[in-house]
């Protein structure tokens, strides 16, 4: 007997156990964030990174002091509420920017981003396996917090703006980890059994509440929707814990205001055609049927073939019964359509690519829940009355065949665009990134030389996608330029365009 039971663990159909999976998938997590975070070794500040930060860095060339580069980000803020546009948090994390004080801390970009998404998706995954559904094996968790991650880095709707541009990748990215972290505390805030807890989760909820009303616009309402949701069904169900909820949907209702507010909002308002109320609901509807006929591609499905037997083990042994899957496909649907409204209220369109970053993780978040739940829903009301069959590990040929779909992804996605670990690579080495950082300093060492005040930029040869945005123009009085020279102190900045 013992002899057939060692041969069992070996067979292909039956699998390996949890934790050696949560290993695996670890390595090569790691493995894929390598030449990611690696890129960033070249990344080099661009766009709208000047003009935010001008104010700051100005202040602290100036005086080396960092209160004054403080007093400078507000100063940034106030200007920008004002003139611009009222996401005030984000403004101040655009303005009060490390790379302000020195260059060099731009290359932390990807890191930050990668780390925000990976603890974001783990702290979600460990709330809602571990705390909601008291499944006990830490394995579980890892192996759900690692495939999320994967699946919202590796494909991303556009790499740039999310892990390689610091403005609009803490205007999107950032804020929408910090909204996945607050609804993971609000949910902990309901089951903490301390009184005491629950008062500090919550003081920690309106710090984070003003964080996330003040940014992007799509974030606000999923989340604003999302989090008054969630107080409502507590509600219904634990009244007592509700009202430690109430203080930050408060505070994130009054920063939310401030935002939509700011008289900043007219005057970039003034350069789109928004559409009416109904007609932006509607076409956020369109816009999350037809985004999710391209976002479903065979990643997704691969992450969620290892998933099926790990959220099998998720629902055993949770006595939640999984009522209403038709409902919360119903409700998840609703939830990813906000994503899109805002743009098509200000804009008449489904929003910018960064834009679409932020909605297409909801979207990817959303996916995995409403898999869980179903198998939860099949589990305890469709097989309930059969005999308990023993719960299976992931079969082998489940788990080889989606990890090569997750390697060998660039063959099996190109259509669908580009992979950043794989690109990233490929910048590096074949030497794009290289050169591109060569001209950056280059043309750093003539931007700071004192010296000089009218300062002509010689135009990039090497442009890779993810660390090249956009650049500075022959006119001098163009956005760009003027941000350059205002953060570098010069009096005017112009391109040289290379000869071809």
């Amino acid at each position: 007997m013992a002899e057939k039971n060692d041969k069992k663990k070996f067979d292909i159909l039956y699998g390996i156990d949890d934790r050696y999976v949560a290993i695996i998938l670890v390595a090569v997590f790691l493995l894929l964030l390598v030449p990611i975070i690696y890129l960033g070794k070249y990344n080099f500040m661009k766009a709208d990174d000047y003009s935010y930060g001008a104010y700051a860095h100005r202040a602290f060339v100036e005086t080396g002091s960092f209160f004054e580069a403080f007093k400078g980000a507000l100063q940034s803020v106030k200007t920008n509420y004002y003139a611009w546009q009222g996401t005030f948090s984000s403004i101040f994390l655009m303005s009060f920017a490390p790379y302000i004080f020195n260059y060099r801390f731009y290359k932390l970009v990807p890191l930050f981003m990668t780390f925000m998404i990976t603890f974001s998706s783990f702290f979600l995954s460990f709330t809602l396996i571990k705390k909601v559904l008291k499944q006990d094996k830490i394995s579980l968790t890892i192996i759900v917090g690692t495939l999320l991650s994967l699946l919202m880095i590796e494909r991303l709707y556009t790499v740039p703006g999310a892990l390689y541009w610091y403005n609009a990748s803490v205007h999107y990215i950032f804020a929408e980890c910090i909204f996945f972290i607050l609804a993971a505390l609000f949910i902990h805030i309901c089951i903490t059994p301390k009184t005491s807890m629950a008062v500090i989760l919550s003081a920690i909820c309106m710090l984070l509440s003003v964080e996330v009303g003040g940014s992007n616009y799509s974030t606000i309402l999923t989340g604003l929707i999302t989090l008054i949701s969630l107080t409502i069904l507590v509600f219904i169900l634990k009244k007592e814990r509700a009202f430690f909820l109430f203080p930050s949907i408060f505070v994130y209702s009054v920063s939310f205001v401030i935002n939509v507010t700011a008289p900043g909002n007219n005057a970039r308002g003034a350069y789109y055609e928004g559409m009416d109320p109904v007609m932006s609901i509607l076409n956020s509807f369109k816009s999350t049927f037809l985004f999710s006929l391209e976002w479903f591609d065979v990643y997704t499905i691969a992450v969620m073939l290892i998933l099926i037997p790990v959220f099998v083990k998720c629902v055993s042994k949770t006595e939640f019964k999984f009522r209403f899957p038709l409902l919360v496909i119903i409700f998840s649907i609703c939830l990813i359509s906000t994503g899109f409204t805002s743009s098509y209220y200000a804009m008449g369109n489904s929003g910018l690519s960064r834009t679409i970053n932020v909605t297409k993780m909801t979207w990817q978040i959303l996916l995995l829940f409403n898999e869980a739940y179903l198998i939860g829903w099949i589990k305890k009301n469709i097989i309930k009355d059969k005999k308990e069959q023993k719960e299976r590990n992931i079969p082998l040929i489940v788990l080889i065949g989606s990890l090569l779909v997750i390697l060998l992804q660039p063959a099996l996605l190109k259509p669908l665009g580009t992979i950043p670990s794989y690109t990233a690579f490929e910048y590096f080495a074949y030497g794009h990134a290289q050169a591109y950082w060569v001209e950056s300093m280059e043309r750093l060492a003539v931007l700071e030389d004192d010296t000089k005040k009218d300062v002509i930029l010689n135009e990039y040869t090497s442009k890779p996608f993810y660390l090249y945005l956009s650049d500075v123009t022959e006119d001098a009085s163009y956005w760009e330029n003027k941000a350059v020279a205002d953060y570098y102190g010069k009096n005017s900045v112009v391109l040289k365009p290379r000869e071809k």
